[in-house]
């Protein structure tokens, strides 16, 4: 290291503590008072860090470049080339017709007296396929409030049980943002990503669905279906729906679950899906324009061409960007020193030896984050960065942080009522977030759930000893 490097000052607690206020105080202010763009607010506080980092402790821009956000971001790679290819993939998918044939496939369940079941399910699976929450919730969500208006289902619960469907078809889908940046973050892989969120994303998935089922069993024996039957017909008269178009999904979910790399998995699906949109009309020029600028639905119906108008190279764009920019002052605080500084104390004054404890501050870290800056990305990033030595130290394998990390800030992020996910819900039902998030279950019954697991050992995986003996941290208490 050079000497010019070596002139910078120790961050000690007191300094690592502040500099985290620091920037939690301008997620805040920049969100809840100043409604910044996240991406701007992120660059600002990569800014801020860079400021107190060279002007008070005195480390090079060089260093800091060099050792800290080359690092973050070369590790960020992987992340950032999914959500590149998750665009276009998202857009052949609905030009091949895939999308909305398991749209019309999910309205098929509807039932009068599993309504509020019914609603969480297929928002699910759209969500699952999609891999986004916000555009379940905009068109399926929209429609379902209608029909439990209807019926006289308490609004509340309506959009709780939509939320909570959206939310786990988001959290568990292969092609959503947020689940390949946890898996990304605590530097796992995809699939067993997943796989670990099952145990706490099912149970807790499951326990709302047997609240709506017991809430929803009183209504009425008929439903109006004009809605349903409006987005169906407008489907049916737009895509030649057949099952074949089901292969890119298929052949996504197979060939993920068999252990394939991501990428080309991506690849393969994006693929198969080109005849499917050949299929569907569209010219080999016209999908490549399809794959760039997404696609342009006509269905006659708005709120169907607004769910089917998604994906393209450039619909991931504000994702890559929110993303580059945190792993900026992430490496910047890795580097420094900032994060070992605080995750040591935390260790040596609350941990301890504790299984427990480690998975429980790794939790409340992402709530505080998600309640602080209202952002799931960061709620994600900054946990994932401060804890992820810890759990090699403690032996438990990365996976296990991935799933904490998507317990404690993806779900819990509509939730609050100032966070752009409160807002939106909001705007989109007319019903207040306090008042729908009881109904959320899935969406606070993860947390518990991973709390539940972490102090009573259940289904958290060791790491596999390199070298044959015992791994790190085999011994450590529950």
């Amino acid at each position: 290291m050079k000497d010019r490097e070596r002139t910078h000052r120790e961050v000690g607690l007191v300094g690592a503590v502040l500099i985290l206020l620091m920037i939690l105080f301008i997620m805040v202010m920049g969100k809840l008072v100043l409604n910044f763009d996240t991406g701007m607010l992120v660059l600002i506080v990569a800014m801020a860090t860079t400021i107190v980092y060279v002007g008070v402790y005195r480390f090079t821009w060089d260093f800091m470049f060099k050792e800290g956000v080359i690092p973050m971001v070369a590790r960020a790679s992987g992340a950032i080339l999914i959500l590149l290819i998750v665009g276009p993939m998202i857009a052949i998918w609905m030009a091949a017709g895939t999308v909305p044939y398991m749209i019309n496939l999910g309205l098929s369940i509807l039932r009068p007296q599993t309504f509020l079941v019914s609603a969480c399910l297929v928002c699910a699976i759209s969500s699952v396929l999609t891999g986004t929450s916000w555009g379940s919730a905009a068109t399926f969500g929209v429609a379902f409030m209608g029909i439990g208006h209807g019926l006289g289902i308490s609004p509340a619960a309506t959009a709780g049980a939509i939320i909570a469907g959206s939310y786990f078809g988001d959290k568990v889908s292969p092609i959503s943002d947020t689940t390949v940046l946890a898996a990304a973050t605590a530097e796992t892989d995809v699939v067993a990503h997943i796989r670990s969120m099952l145990w706490t994303t099912v149970p807790a998935f499951c326990i709302g669905l047997a609240v709506y089922a017991w809430a929803g069993s009183s209504a009425a024996d008929t439903m109006d279906m004009t809605r349903i039957n409006e987005i169906v017909q407008a489907i049916e008269g737009s895509y030649k729906l057949t099952p074949i178009v089901l292969l890119p999904a298929v052949l996504l979910l197979i060939l993920a679950f068999m252990g394939f790399p991501t990428i080309p998995v991506l690849w393969a699906s994006m693929a198969s899906a080109v005849p499917l949109a050949m299929m569907q009309g569209h010219g080999l020029s016209d999908i490549v324009k399809i794959m760039a600028s997404g696609p342009k639905a006509a269905t006659g119906l708005e709120v169907v061409d607004k769910l089917l108008s998604r994906g393209g190279l450039s619909f991931m764009s504000s994702s890559v960007t929110v993303v580059f920019f945190a792993y900026i002052f992430a490496g910047q605080l890795e580097c420094t020193g900032t994060i070992r500084v605080v995750t040591s104390a935390m260790k040596e004054r609350f941990i301890r030896s504790s299984i427990g404890r480690l998975v429980f501050s790794t939790s409340l870290t992402g709530l505080i984050t998600a309640l602080g800056t209202g952002n799931s990305y960061l709620s994600i990033i900054m946990p994932g960065t401060m804890y992820r030595d810890l759990f090699d130290d403690f032996g438990i394998q990365r996976r296990v942080l991935s799933r904490t990390l998507e317990d404690s800030g993806t779900v819990f992020v509509p939730l609050i009522p100032w966070s752009a996910a409160g807002v939106y819900m909001y705007g989109l039902f007319n019903v207040p977030v306090l008042e729908y998030a009881p109904w959320a279950v899935m969406c606070y019954c993860g947390f518990l759930l991973a709390w539940l697991y972490a102090f009573c050992g259940f289904a958290i995986f060791r790491a596999e000893p390199k070298d044959g003996s015992q791994a790190k941290g085999s011994k450590i208490a529950l």
